[in-house]
């Protein structure tokens, strides 16, 4: 008996002649963290730069020198999610596009078993023109096999990858 469990909601917005219209130099910013879980933000923002190498030709700023220009500005991580400090943060690391967002559910959800529930909401903001050129938001519940459990990270990992493919960049 093989039982399978997974819901999930998935919302985008998109300007793709505007993304396509020049080899974009962007950075990844630290996701803003709304959960209790430690760090997810940094994690999944690490997820994020890593499909859109894998999905992309954008030219991307190394998360390494985006947190050591960040760490040496003192910046709050916490004001990362605002459009403002997104601007102002790109226009330090001299990109022409920064990628940012929200982690607002990152955790195992009790119910019979533990289940893992993710929701990831992702903009994509162009710094000279002050335009978010895609934006969207997922939310999925994992699903619990006979043979299987699903991690948290794992469940992440493909919330992410839904939202970069539908970029469609490359």
């Amino acid at each position: 008996m093989l039982i399978l469990s997974c819901t999930s909601y998935h919302q985008q917005f998109l300007e793709k002649d505007a993304i396509l219209s020049k080899n974009r130099h962007m950075a990844v910013l630290p996701f803003y963290n709304l959960t209790a879980y430690p760090h997810a933000g940094r994690i999944v923002s690490d997820l994020v730069l890593t499909e859109l190498y894998a999905m992309t030709d954008f030219r991307l700023m190394d998360q390494t020198k985006v947190m050591s220009l960040l760490n040496k500005d003192d910046e709050d991580m916490d004001t990362l999610m605002n459009r403002t400090a997104a601007i102002k943060i790109g226009k330090m690391l001299k990109v022409d596009s920064v990628i940012y967002g929200s982690v607002t559910e990152f955790r195992y959800k009790r119910s019979l078993n533990e289940v893992p529930v993710a929701s990831i909401s992702i903009r994509l903001l162009d710094i000279n023109t002050n335009r978010i050129l895609w934006a969207g938001s997922k939310s999925a519940v994992g699903g619990k096999c006979w043979f299987c459990d699903d991690a948290l990270t794992r469940l992440a990992q493909s919330v992410v990858h839904d939202l970069v493919k539908s970029i469609e960049c490359k």
